[in-house]
């Protein structure tokens, strides 16, 4: 299933240990040496399994672990907030649809047609990656988004930062690799992992701000297609309370989903 290259003196290692697999991948998602990413992601993938894909939108999702400060140290500028502060939300998602349509998706200029909430602005800049992504001859796209947020419980502009890594699901897992060695597969499962940020906190003239948002997401290739996970950190300053709040973003990334299977069908 792999293969292992020899860098330098071999040492017996271990798994790392996680309370959260998608709080490892944020950790994770820059590391030089893709294999505990890979390994968070899997982990992702088994417990996404675990859900009735087919069943409600309340009955795909669950709540993930509070983020530390030592969770988002990755991030080279984040608000000056306690992130135990953000609410955590997410949802897990059958696509019919590939990795690589997903992909196409996430390149366009224009995102308003894949974000039913900002549909009167949400402008991508690829800042790194647009010539080599889709065809994976780089490994990362690193984009900038300028937006305004409208639902039901905001108007809002800001910017967010939001970065796509590939990832080889096929890669060992890091006690199976000797320090000092790097894995490859002979085979590779290409998957997509993504995360986004805000570097201010994004201030309404009238109603909600958001004080600060963490997300993870994953594209993992099935045989009919993608399953989907996206775990949403945030924090606001509505006056509506956690159910409400938390009843919001879900239905905001059921709507993400969808809105990128639409726009693959009609764009085929």
């Amino acid at each position: 299933m792999f293969a292992l290259i020899l860098l330098g003196c071999s040492a017996e290692l271990s798994n790392p240990a996680f309370d959260d697999a998608a709080v490892l991948a944020l950790l994770e998602f820059q590391s030089e040496d893709p294999v505990n990413l890979a390994f968070a992601v899997r982990q992702i993938e088994a417990d996404i399994a675990t859900y009735d894909l087919d069943a409600s939108l309340l009955d795909r999702s669950f709540e993930p672990i509070e983020l530390t400060e030592a969770d988002v140290a990755t991030f080279e500028n984040v608000p000056d907030r306690d992130p135990a502060l953000c609410l955590p939300v997410a949802v897990t998602y059958a696509s019919p649809n590939g990795v690589d349509d997903h992909v196409r998706v996430q390149m366009l200029a224009d995102q308003t047609p894949i974000e039913p909430a900002s549909e009167a602005k949400y402008d991508r800049s690829i800042l790194e990656g647009e010539d080599c992504f889709a065809d994976r001859t780089c490994e990362f796209l690193i984009t900038e988004n300028p937006l305004t947020k409208e639902n039901a419980l905001m108007t809002v502009s800001y910017t967010l930062f939001k970065d796509f890594r590939w990832i080889d699901l096929n890669l060992p897992d890091p006690a199976d690799v000797p320090e000092g060695e790097t894995a490859e597969s002979d085979t590779p499962r290409w998957g997509i992992v993504g995360r986004s940020w805000m570097a201010e906190e994004a201030v309404a003239d009238e109603g909600t701000s958001i004080l600060q948002s963490y997300s993870l997401e994953v594209w993992v290739p099935t045989d009919d297609g993608v399953h989907r996970m996206m775990s949403l950190w945030s924090e606001s300053d509505s006056s509506m309370g956690e159910d409400t709040v938390a009843g919001a973003t879900r239905s905001g990334i059921q709507g993400i989903f969808e809105a990128g299977d639409d726009w693959i069908a009609e764009n085929p």
